[in-house]
């Protein structure tokens, strides 16, 4: 039965020096092997970061919201007729519904700036061998 991997030593082009890409050695399997792995754990450490990161912004998001909710129950409380409390609850619709959409886009743009930020390691590694064949 015949091995798969070619353990010969990598031929050296005379004209340019470099080593044949093509014949795939167990060295730079490890190395492939090791470089991935390594990638992936810092992908991982960013992604919980990240994670952390969007969640504290979930979170100050919902204590603004539920502040501005007290306050408009205090000015319910407080108003002198019922056409003040309509004009309050639509002041306090109109600003929640603003907020919101300014809250999804900043939130958005967070994940999306996290995701890229945990994946460029892993990206920078495939993009490395990627290069490596097309060379070749």
């Amino acid at each position: 039965m015949k091995n798969n991997t070619d353990t010969k030593p990598a031929q050296v082009d005379k004209k340019t020096g470099a080593a044949d890409a093509k014949i795939v050695t167990p060295e730079k399997i490890n190395n492939t092997a090791f470089s991935l792995f390594g990638a992936y754990i810092g992908c991982l450490r960013k992604t919980a970061d990240g994670v952390i990161a969007v969640d504290k912004a979930i979170l100050a998001q919902l204590n603004t919201a539920g502040k501005e909710f007290v306050e408009l129950g205090r000015g319910t409380l407080q108003a002198k007729c019922l056409n003040d409390v309509l004009d309050l609850q639509a002041a306090y619709a109109h600003a929640r519904v603003e907020a919101s959409a300014a809250n999804a886009r900043e939130i958005i743009e967070m994940t999306k700036d996290h995701a890229k930020e945990a994946y460029a390691s892993v990206k920078e590694v495939i993009d490395g061998y990627r290069s490596k064949d097309i060379a070749a």
